[in-house]
């Protein structure tokens, strides 16, 4: 079977992205969703030492995931995802696989246009019906799919560097109102209260099994591994500084009742006379980024679902996926219902997925590997 490289949607070109753009991108895809609305449950589960939980999620979900994810990747460098789903587990069962990233990455992306459509009327927009936010950025997440990839890679530098503008004026601006002793206790009641606190974040780390279809992309297959331990230190690194600002100046019984902390925090933030409304870009930014995650995750199950049904052309799949994301959001009773659903349904499914296929990959790799050898032993 050929390479299943897709470039920029209609080029039909191969595309290809850097090491450093797969590192900007998963970082991107791991922080933009999670910024928002996971400080609020590290709060109430972490009290004041619930800032290290991201941590701690990456060094049990995050960082297995992306090495063994890497270590399939490295062992087949010149293979893409379908050619290395049926070379390892034959036509069904690679063709099975890829059915579930396509799944589950629209899953995703459903969950990520909810996300704006409960942040958006908050931000800027009140009372704005669901479909009036939902559909406009469906339509503008499947064109950024239909881009293609690269231009997503592309395009998530641009979230690393605004991220970090954001945190260095928060820090410089809030100086008076951060008190660094409330992130202090790390644990007031034992120390498996930060474990619970990881709980949902280690569900959205493990999600990174399904960026195989991104890390077949890279140029340089020995740089994939640091790529997404990269992507996803930097990300949990990110989440730890914003949980600790919000912290810091509200106290964690504060941050637990808001629903969007770090969008009250950015609300505190001001620049003498002139810019007194940093939320406002704030907004813009996470919107950009919600907007590559989104996109990164219709192509991510174009893909998927593509080579599932064999179809030679995946854009052909944009409309029904985007139409099925708009379903599944209207679905969603409410946010409440939706962290709940995170806890006990997705994270599990994520950390048994996120485990379980590269582990059956890298297993299959190891069988393919082993009677390849015993064909050479015998014709010598």
């Amino acid at each position: 079977m050929s390479q299943r490289f897709r470039a920029a949607g209609s080029t039909g070109g191969i595309a290809r992205i850097s090491h450093q753009q797969l590192l900007c991108l998963v970082y991107t895809l791991h922080f933009t969703a999670a910024v928002l609305v996971l400080p609020a449950t590290l709060a109430r589960y972490g009290h004041s030492g619930g800032w290290l939980a991201p941590l701690l999620a990456f060094a049990v979900s995050a960082l297995p995931v992306s090495l063994l994810l890497a270590l399939v990747v490295r062992q087949h460098p010149q293979r893409g995802f379908a050619d290395l789903a049926c070379h390892l587990l034959g036509p069904f069962l690679g063709r099975l696989l890829g059915l579930l990233t396509g799944v589950f990455n629209l899953l995703i992306a459903a969950l990520c246009v909810r996300d704006v459509v409960e942040v958006t009327p908050v931000a800027i927009l009140p009372a704005t019906p669901t479909w009036a936010v939902a559909v406009p950025f469906i339509l503008v997440a499947v064109y950024g799919a239909y881009s293609g990839v690269e231009v997503m890679a592309r395009l998530s530098f641009f979230c690393v560097v605004a991220t970090l503008v954001v945190v260095v004026l928060s820090v410089g601006t809030l100086t008076g109102l951060i008190h660094p002793l409330r992130l202090l206790p790390f644990f007031d009641r034992h120390p498996l209260q930060l474990v619970m606190a990881s709980w949902s974040s280690i569900g959205w780390f493990a999600e990174c099994w399904s960026f195989l279809g991104l890390a077949v992309l890279v140029d340089r297959r020995e740089k994939v591994g640091r790529a997404l331990v990269l992507g996803a230190a930097f990300a949990a690194v990110m989440l730890m500084t914003f949980t600790a600002l919000a912290i810091t100046v509200f106290g964690h019984q504060l941050v637990a009742e808001f629903t969007f902390p770090v969008y009250s925090l950015v609300q505190q933030v001001t620049i003498g006379e002139f810019v007194e409304r940093l939320d406002v870009f704030m907004f813009s930014i996470w919107l950009v980024g919600m907007v590559v995650k989104t996109s990164t995750h219709f192509w991510l199950a174009a893909d998927g679902a593509g080579f599932a049904l064999g179809l030679k052309n995946e854009s052909r799949l944009y409309p029904a996926l985007g139409l099925i994301a708009f379903v599944v959001t209207t679905l969603i009773p409410s946010l409440s219902w939706l962290f709940l659903f995170s806890t006990e349904t997705w994270t599990p499914l994520s950390v048994s997925l996120g485990l379980g296929v590269p582990g059956i990959l890298l297993v299959a790799s190891w069988v393919r590997q082993r009677q390849q050898r015993q064909q050479r032993e015998m014709g010598a």
